[in-house]
């Protein structure tokens, strides 16, 4: 008997028409996605018409819907925006400011560390330089930035313009900060008027100035008079036609 031999291969001939199963599976995938998709994208009539009555319902819009084919624009309406209601702000007179002052720095003015002032249509908040500065230097103590911060807050609201004076006694100066009096006044009267720029008193009512040792009120050949003399002056001054506008210019009529 003759016996055939076995092709080790025959068992994996599978013909030439194979890709034809793969390629089915694919197009039987395909297909199937694009019915998904094509229900996914049909729309049902009567709750799109539903939503569209609860939405122009809810939006109380008239012959203009959106839904409908309109522009889109609501009709406004004259009471829709609450009018904010603001607390009027009275100007204080003076007297008001100094007795304020004077009620919330009573201890500073009780020592003498802070002096009011009011004299005709001024008022002048003289603060000492031992409440304000160490000797020679510029830079604001705890206390006086305490008292600073106090002032501020009453000021604020003022319509009054604020001259921040720096001055001196009579004893020069001369360091590598400061190459005399002039300077270190004027550094002095800058940072007392930054600071109550910082509590939001407003920028455009206030001017620094500094005098150096020549405007004393004391007598400078005694510890006690020059002591006097050391200090900064916060004047407060009702404003005229001089006063620079918001514009940045002077009027002058």
């Amino acid at each position: 008997m003759i016996k055939r031999k076995a092709n080790k291969d025959e068992g994996h001939n599978t013909g030439s028409d194979r890709y034809l199963i793969t390629y089915a599976d694919l197009i039987t995938l395909l297909l199937g996605l694009f019915v998904v998709f094509y229900a996914s994208a049909q729309v049902d009539q009567e709750k799109f018409k539903d939503f569209s009555a609860a939405f122009s319902e809810f939006f109380k819009a008239k012959d203009d819907k959106v839904i409908m084919g309109g522009d889109g624009v609501l009709e406004g309406h004259k009471k829709g925006v609450p009018q904010p209601i603001l607390t009027p702000v009275t100007p204080k007179s003076l007297t008001e400011i100094e007795q304020d002052l004077k009620q919330k720095l009573s201890n500073l003015v009780k020592n003498n560390s802070i002096s009011l002032i009011q004299e005709d249509s001024t008022l002048r908040i003289s603060l000492s330089e031992k409440l304000l500065f160490n000797s020679g230097r510029a830079e604001l103590e705890a206390s006086g930035k305490t008292a600073l911060d106090t002032i501020g807050n009453i000021l604020k609201t003022t319509a009054y313009v604020l001259f921040v004076d720096g001055h001196t006694d009579t004893d020069p100066i001369r360091t590598f900060q400061f190459e005399s009096n002039w300077h270190l006044s004027v550094a002095r009267a800058t940072n007392v008027a930054y600071h109550l720029i910082k509590d939001d008193v407003p920028e455009f009512n206030i001017v620094i100035r500094g005098f150096g040792s020549q405007r004393p009120i004391a007598d400078n050949t005694n510890e006690l008079g020059k002591s006097l003399n050391r200090r900064v002056d916060i004047l407060l001054v009702a404003p005229d036609n001089l006063t620079p506008s918001k514009n940045g210019y002077i009027d002058i009529k």
